[in-house]
């Protein structure tokens, strides 16, 4: 699996302290582990007991449901999330983790926080080289029809600049919408990644 972070912003609207910087999200959530905690929190919005967590993370990371999962794998997540992912959330603001009452909630300064994925299937491309190469094309087709070469000689100027015009609008209009509905973390039933792996 391969992917980017394509956008993190945060408005911080309910938040009571400064929300983490760009570099410290970027530095958590690089974990697939830490980012499968916070796109669950994200979704239930509510402080939950670390053994409902954990059993969803690990669902998440074996791609099986909850109740196909060995006591093991859950049990090997439960502790890697205890001893190791939610205390370090927790030294940098992200969770409130109280570790007596095996609970956890996100951070009033990270609840508002929108992460986006730039999630790239294995025989994809990501979005920013697909722009790159609509571009490049857009150049060489505007190239041949402005010099009358090949199959665009007699095509009128403002016919290509049109073609070309929808496509970007097109192409931008299904990212957007791949963004806001099935990338962002908290948003879906599983994380964008599952299942892309």
């Amino acid at each position: 699996m391969s992917q980017t972070a394509a956008e993190v912003s945060g408005d911080g609207a309910n938040s009571s302290s400064e929300p983490p910087s760009e570099t410290t999200v970027f530095e958590i959530l690089s974990n697939d582990r830490r980012r499968f905690v916070f796109h669950y929190l994200k979704q239930r919005d509510r402080r939950v007991y670390l053994r409902e967590l954990a059993e969803h993370v690990a669902a998440w990371e074996n791609e099986k449901p909850v109740d196909q999962l060995s006591s093991a794998e859950a049990k090997r997540v439960k502790t890697a999330l205890h001893q190791h992912h939610l205390p370090k959330m927790d030294a940098q603001g992200f969770v409130e983790y109280d570790r007596q009452r095996e609970t956890v909630a996100l951070a009033d300064a990270v609840s508002d926080l929108e992460v986006y994925l730039d999630v790239v299937p294995g025989g994809d491309v990501p979005w920013s080289l697909y722009y790159l190469g609509l571009s490049g094309l857009g150049l060489l087709a505007l190239a041949c029809v402005s010099f009358d070469l090949g199959p665009a000689a007699g095509v009128p100027d403002i016919a290509c600049a049109l073609f070309l015009v929808v496509a970007f609008l097109v192409s931008a209009g299904v990212h957007t919408y791949l963004n806001h509905a099935q990338l962002r973390l908290g948003s879906t039933a599983d994380p964008p990644e599952v299942g892309e792996r």
